[in-house]
């Protein structure tokens, strides 16, 4: 017969994460940057999103893209 055991996790798997993650916030809202992480699947329209988005609001605002393609 198999034995199960529970085992307790006291520390969240993603606590080294999600403090890196509240660092980054800060320090973007600090200095005034409105970041946006944009994810999803191929063929989604992502591309076409972010070209219509860019082209609407690039007479507004100052913008920047940072591409990462996680393969």
């Amino acid at each position: 017969m198999e034995t199960i055991k529970v085992l307790k996790v006291k520390q969240s798997v993603l606590a080294n994460n999600d403090s890196r993650a509240a660092s980054v916030r800060k320090e973007l809202l600090e200095k005034k940057i409105f970041f946006i992480n944009l994810m999803s699947s191929p063929g989604s329209g992502k591309t076409t999103l972010l070209i219509n988005l860019l082209n609407r609001l690039k007479d507004k605002l100052r913008i920047g893209v940072m591409e990462a393609d996680m393969d």
